[in-house]
């Protein structure tokens, strides 16, 4: 997942995966220059973030919360 500490989707997309156990990479464009670079090579000059890549090679571009978790199985909460 392509992110940035500024961004509200990127937080609450973050939230979900950790609540839910979904194991993720997370990328911080402003921190990491590399990260940046694979983000506009991957999407251009057009990039969003939250930016995330599926272990099936589909690239979501800030998904709502709902389309995340039907592709991934729509995780239950946890208890």
């Amino acid at each position: 997942m392509y992110g940035a500490a500024w961004c509200p989707d990127v937080a609450r997309t973050r939230r979900y995966l950790d609540r839910h156990s979904v194991a993720h990479t997370y990328r911080d464009i402003d921190e990491e220059s590399e990260a940046m670079a694979a983000l506009l090579e991957l999407r251009g000059k057009d990039w969003v973030v939250p930016t995330l890549i599926l272990a099936d090679g589909t690239v979501l571009d800030d998904p709502p919360i709902q389309d995340l978790a039907r592709r991934l199985g729509r995780p239950k909460r946890r208890r």
